[in-house]
């Protein structure tokens, strides 16, 4: 009785406590660091915050909530999601959010985790659609950044004339509707820096984006138009906003949304644009979807070599490639769920107005070439058994390339899971739209076999750990012959008090035929006292490179100060670092304006300092302002190259933000 006093004691303090809180926890940002470091990775980090907070603004009720919904949640797996199904049919309703330690696989820090994002709302009679408007809430954004010092594309010429066509700013703004259950809205307009206004008649905007979502209207669970994103099995066939990635989450905790999803990124080429339905029948879904847009790419002639996916448009030769191709898709995927059984079918077509012809070079061999159009399909499967989950995904293309991604996932307790993976992606295998686990960018020419763990072996050490070994047996960017690779990482995460946890990382990667090995141990020290907290942080690495060594180091110290009244928010960080060659280079997290995400890259020798402030004048209003300077001590006269170029040894940025919410 006193061990259960104790735990809902701290489990309401933490609910208070994260209430309040809009940074992300260690993990999180030690998972996005991680990603960060790895050059393949392409994740639309703006869209991973949005999702995040749009589910801390909308918390996911406990007693109503699918798998699907269930599995959007930061740090629970597909078992911890099926559990909690399971026990809602058990034994009912929940009635408190402490009921969660008796799930299997639930423990104190999985569930501090989580609060912030949940809530026990007993269910609820359905809405009239005059009662469903009188739920509206309204949240706007206006965000603007821009470089203090002058890059050389604002710099006229003896003529007068610049590179860059606009001027040095990105604006931003973005409006959101959003009802208690079933209508989402929203609005979101973006230009960068450098681009001009009026582009192409196009006002203050370069990019302009616009969704509406509608959740169960008659048999129709869920209805997109407008912009939306599509994820389906394990991303072989389309995944476009998927987060699975090697880690320090190495049960991949931090999971991806299955189905369709409303589109809330400034990202200009990371969506569908149109509209898709999916249609629920007892133990069926079905999902179908259309989209047509605009794209960028380069062409040469009439044949597009590549794609353009930067979507900065400030030169004219930036300028010429702009919206100058059409993209047609068209998909559909059927899902079975019976009790612990999901069965899947996923069908992907798509077509543009040019034929695709790729520089003729022997890393392009399999890409789609003489041909305009292209189609994937699949099946796609999950089977639970206990505390385990069985998944994969087999698909094939239209030139019968194939590509397969299995996996087990074991939960034999609260202090041991395991996740094994194995994947096979042929070089003949061409998706456009696919987004899986990997080495590779894209989920083409590879084999690997992942096996991760998370141990708690004792009271307040948790040990995660991971080995990612692959191979690529065709010709890659720069290695025109097969080779391999391995990945491992070790971490140790000491849980000293409640409010201070140290941890310790160590990462290997060797790319065999390249020659290239890269090793770094990183220590953190996390604390919090009150309304003041600190964050420590040193970390080295050594590169071996073509038969030489290279070493950077970097320590940074982050200290955050909260006040009450008046509800102010004060963040510094500050970092030394030596990384005299690029593959050296260091990602270290900064607090940043709200849906920001900042991973400033450190490279060369020098200071970097960040200011972040927030203020709270009312409930409905808050203003962000962020400044961040480098300063440069190794001697460069110059920053950057080509337009980017800045004379002197010091470059920074300020970024504003007002949002509004009613």
């Amino acid at each position: 009785m006193k061990k259960f006093y104790l735990l809902t004691t701290t489990l309401f303090f933490s609910l208070i406590t994260y209430a309040q809180e809009e940074e992300f926890s260690s993990h999180f940002t030690d998972y996005m660091e991680d990603l960060m470091e790895e050059e393949s990775t392409k994740l639309d980090y703006e869209e991973l915050l949005n999702v995040i907070e749009d589910i801390r603004s909308n918390k996911i009720n406990l007693n109503t909530a699918t798998e699907r919904e269930l599995s959007q949640l930061p740090y629970l797996n597909e078992i911890d999601a099926h559990n909690i199904i399971q026990h809602r049919k058990s034994y009912g309703f929940f009635q408190t959010l402490y009921e969660l330690k008796n799930i299997p696989n639930f423990d104190y820090d999985k569930i501090k985790h989580i609060l912030p994002f949940i809530t026990i709302d007993q269910e609820k009679e359905k809405m009239s659609w005059k009662q469903e408007f009188k739920t509206c809430k309204h949240l706007i954004y206006n965000q603007y950044q821009q470089t203090m010092q002058k890059k050389k594309g604002y710099i006229p010429d003896s003529l007068g004339n610049t590179k860059y066509a606009g001027i040095p700013c990105r604006y931003y703004f973005k409006y959101q509707l959003q009802t208690a259950e079933k209508i989402s809205l929203g609005l979101l307009g973006e230009r960068d820096a450098g681009e001009p206004f009026g582009l192409f008649k196009n006002g203050i905007f370069d990019f302009k984006s616009a969704y509406l979502q509608l959740k169960d209207i008659w048999k129709f669970k869920q209805i997109n138009i407008g912009d939306y994103k599509a994820n389906f099995g394990q991303g072989l066939v389309i995944g476009n906003s998927c987060l699975f990635g090697k880690s320090v989450n190495t049960l991949n905790e931090i999971q991806q949304y299955e189905g369709l999803k409303r589109y809330t990124s400034s990202n200009e080429c990371g969506q569908l644009r149109g509209l898709g339905t999916t249609f629920a029948f007892k133990d069926w879904e079905v999902t179908t979807f259309l989209s047509c847009k605009k794209i960028d790419v380069n062409i040469n002639g009439s044949t597009i070599t590549s794609f353009k996916t930067d979507g900065l448009h400030r030169t004219e030769n930036e300028i010429s490639k702009r919206l100058n191709a059409t993209e047609k898709v068209i998909g559909c995927n059927l899902a079975y769920t019976k009790k612990n059984l999901k069965l899947g079918y996923t069908f992907l077509a798509y077509q543009y107005s040019n034929i695709l012809n790729p520089t003729d070079v022997m890393y392009n061999y399999f890409k789609l070439r003489n041909t305009n159009h292209h189609f994937n399909t699949s099946i796609h499967y999950k089977y639970y058994f206990q505390r385990m989950s069985f998944f994969g995904e087999c698909a094939i293309d239209a030139n019968k390339g194939l590509a397969t991604l299995n996996g087990i996932s074991i939960l034999p307790n609260s202090r041991i899971g395991i996740l094994a993976l194995q994947r096979c992606y042929q070089p003949e295998y061409q998706a456009n739209f696919s987004h899986a686990f990997g080495e590779n960018s894209r989920t083409e020419n590879e084999k690997g076999f992942y096996i991760g763990t998370k141990i708690l072996p004792v009271k307040k050490l948790e040990l995660s750990l991971y080995a990612d070994v692959f191979s690529f047996p065709w010709a890659k960017y720069k290695i025109n012959y097969p080779s391999k690779g391995e990945d491992f990482l070790v971490q140790a995460q000491i849980n000293a008090h409640r409010k201070m946890n140290i941890q310790l990382k160590y990462k290997y990667k060797k790319l065999i035929e390249q020659g290239y090995t890269k090793q770094y141990i990183r220590y953190v020290n996390h604390w919090e006292i009150g309304n003041f907290e600190t964050k420590n942080l040193l970390e080295a690495n050594k590169i071996r490179s073509e038969g030489s060594d290279t070493y950077g180091w970097v320590v940074s110290e982050d200290i955050q100060r909260e006040w009450s009244k008046p509800h102010l928010t004060l963040n510094l960080h500050y970092a030394y670092y030596v990384a005299s060659d690029y593959n050296n280079r260091f990602y270290i997290y900064e607090r940043d304006i709200l849906n920001t995400f900042s991973m400033p890259q450190l490279y060369g020798k020098g200071h970097r300092i960040d200011i972040n402030f927030k203020w709270t004048p009312c409930r409905l209003f808050q203003i962000y302002l962020n400044y961040g300077m480098y300063l440069y001590t190794d001697g460069r006269e110059t920053i950057s190259s080509s337009n980017e170029e800045i004379k002197g040894n010091r470059s920074s940025m300020i970024k504003g933000l007002m949002r509004w919410s009613f």
